[in-house]
């Protein structure tokens, strides 16, 4: 894991997240139906077999969720400080500033039209 998190693109590392688990979770889908379709077959060492890969699936793909979001919390936590509650603000919304602050900065400036 990279020691800097500040430089990673929080929109980038969002849509990974998305697409890594996603696919796991289609897989896990494909094996649970690859279990019933092996079980009605009769064959039940097999549907068994498949069904303990889409249970590790499972578990992989909120595992994987789980580090995108301990990655994503480090990174705003390195650009922004520590986000813990403080009698101003809440975690939350320090958060939802430094969201806004990430988008903000990635639109580009309107361009003014002379009338």
């Amino acid at each position: 894991m990279p020691t800097d998190c500040s430089s990673i693109d929080l929109a980038t590392l969002n849509t990974a997240q998305g697409v890594i688990v996603a696919a796991i979770r289609n897989q896990c889908c494909q094996w649970e139906q690859d279990s019933s379709d092996a079980a009605a077959d009769g064959r039940l060492s097999n549907a068994v077999m498949v069904q303990h890969w889409a249970f590790a699936a499972d578990i992989l793909a909120s595992k994987v969720s789980s580090e995108f979001s301990t990655l994503f919390i480090r990174s705003l936590d390195a650009r922004f400080g520590d986000l813990t509650a403080t009698t101003h603000q809440s975690a939350a919304d320090q958060v939802l500033d430094a969201i806004a602050l990430e988008l903000s900065s990635a639109q580009e400036a309107p361009k003014l039209v002379a009338v």
